[in-house]
């Protein structure tokens, strides 16, 4: 009776153990050899996670974090595109900027966070007191040219 459990509980059990490796190197815990360790583990860990249509975003989302840790952009780029296709949420349009900026696309990476702030002001939270600013500004104005009728599209993923 629990055998089609047993998927979604390893899946689980992987997604809780990447996020708190994952954590430890955020915070600081993870030095040296142990930071590369803990990213490596993390990315094994979500890797074989399904992807798909219908597939939990959070293993995407967890892995384009690890890749952009551990300096591997391009992947992580990659990875939270392929997530996006699937079904687009602001934190992983947020992460895409953050993969977009560690490989010096400004640009882009600015674009990726209008659509998240458009989307969830919150979701850009964690980004810098003066960018969350700007674009907290930049999407109040939007929003104004939505109530007047005169916004001609919403801001655009970055291509």
């Amino acid at each position: 009776a629990l055998a089609p459990e047993w998927p979604r509980y390893r899946a689980e059990h992987a997604l809780a153990e990447a996020s708190l490796r994952i954590e430890r190197v955020l915070r600081g815990q993870s030095q040296g050899e142990a930071l590369a360790a803990d990213l490596a583990w993390a990315a094994e860990l979500l890797a074989p996670l399904p992807q798909g249509p219908a597939a939990d975003p959070r293993p995407s989302l967890l892995l384009g974090i690890a890749l952009i840790l551990d300096r591997r952009a391009a992947e992580a780029e990659a990875v939270l595109r392929a997530a996006i296709a699937r079904g687009e949420r602001p934190e992983l349009v947020l992460n895409l900027g953050r993969a977009l900026a560690a490989q010096g696309d400004e640009a882009g990476a600015r674009q990726a966070f209008l659509r998240a702030a458009w989307a969830s002001p919150g979701a850009v939270a964690t980004l810098p007191r003066a960018l969350r600013e700007a674009l907290q500004q930049e999407v109040e104005g939007l929003e104004g040219e939505l109530r007047a009728g005169r916004l001609q599209a919403v801001p655009a993923l970055p291509e």
